[in-house]
């Protein structure tokens, strides 16, 4: 689940920018994940990382 809310945030920043407002809520994502979800794709050196090729469990 988490995968793939990753994904879509990367894909649509728009999405990211209401996560980051509390204005999204991702079901099943615990606040320390979104957290680190937040804390990783706002990061300036995220741009241009393909999270299709991220590593995965």
């Amino acid at each position: 689940m988490l995968q793939k809310a990753v994904q879509q945030l990367a894909k649509q920043p728009h999405l990211l920018e209401k996560l980051k407002e509390d204005k999204l809520n991702l079901a099943g994502v615990s606040e320390t994940e979104k957290a680190a979800v937040l804390d990783v794709l706002t990061d300036k050196e995220f741009h241009g990382i393909d999270v299709k090729n991220g590593y995965w469990k």
